[in-house]
């Protein structure tokens, strides 16, 4: 008897190896399946938003009396203590010409200029200007009545021509009326042109007499360098000895895209 339990021992062992051997190889046949499906994947990395920038650049050409002036032309930067106008012993008759180089960089722009907190002093007084002053009871000097600008969108010459787009003048009044609280919209929603182009240079020549200024066209003037405008300094008189003008520049860039309506008189 016990040798015919052995071998009924031996056959239920060996059914129960078969047994496990048989779920390991379906278990292997399995995993081995599943890999062997065809597959892919794809990796999107480092996804990021960076906002965009406007940065308008300036700079300046400028004469006096025909002669280059030094210390108000410099290269393209941003502005920080740059002066336009600096003058400190203006007479009669005397003028001058900038040429303002504007560059927007990285984006396209509108463009506005802004002039104001003008001040406009009499400084000190001396005999002569007190024998030929009026008093009129205000307490201001009568430079600004006397001096005279002219603005226009100029083609990089620094000169005056004939068919250039005139942007303001105050050939007819005081200096106020062009510097005092005044914004001018060089590229806007209400003007011809668009917007200023991304790396493209516009330029605007700005022009002043200390006395009277006018812009004869294709007429021979006598503000040396600019053959197109004439200074006459015969209505500036004594009453203007020691006063002075000064006014503070701002130009302003604001992004052209999704903003087709802007107006630069929204900066008021």
């Amino acid at each position: 008897m016990k040798g015919g339990e052995n071998k009924m021992l031996h056959l239920i062992n060996g059914k129960v190896l078969l047994s496990g051997a048989t779920i390991l190889a379906a278990a292997a046949l399995v995993i081995g399946a599943t890999f062997a499906f065809f597959s892919d994947s794809e990796i999107s990395e480092d996804n990021t938003f960076i906002a965009g920038s406007v940065d308008l650049k300036v700079d300046d050409t400028a004469s006096y009396l025909g002669q280059p002036v030094s210390g108000s032309t410099w290269n393209e930067t941003d502005l920080t203590n740059e002066k336009f106008f600096n003058f400190n012993d203006i007479k009669p008759g005397d003028y001058g010409e900038n040429t303002i180089s504007l560059h927007v960089v990285d984006n396209d722009a509108w463009v506005c200029a802004t002039i104001n907190n003008m001040e406009d002093e009499e400084n000190t007084f001396l005999q002569t200007e007190l024998d030929t002053q009026n008093d009129d009871g205000v307490a201001s000097g009568e430079l600004a009545e006397n001096l005279n600008f002219f603005a226009w969108a100029d083609d990089g010459d620094n000169v005056w021509e004939s068919g250039e787009f005139p942007l303001f003048s105050n050939t007819i009044g005081p200096a106020s009326d062009v510097l005092d609280g005044v914004i001018y919209s060089l590229a806007d929603s209400t003007t011809d042109g668009g917007p200023f182009i991304e790396s493209q240079t516009k330029f605007i020549g700005l022009a002043w007499c200390a006395g009277t200024l006018t812009n004869p066209g294709n007429e021979l003037g006598n503000m040396t360098g600019n053959t197109g405008l004439n200074c006459d300094g015969s209505s500036l008189g004594n009453e203007a000895q020691t006063d002075s003008v000064t006014a503070d520049i701002t130009f302003t860039a604001v992004q052209h895209r999704n903003n087709p309506d802007f107006s630069c008189q929204s900066l008021d």
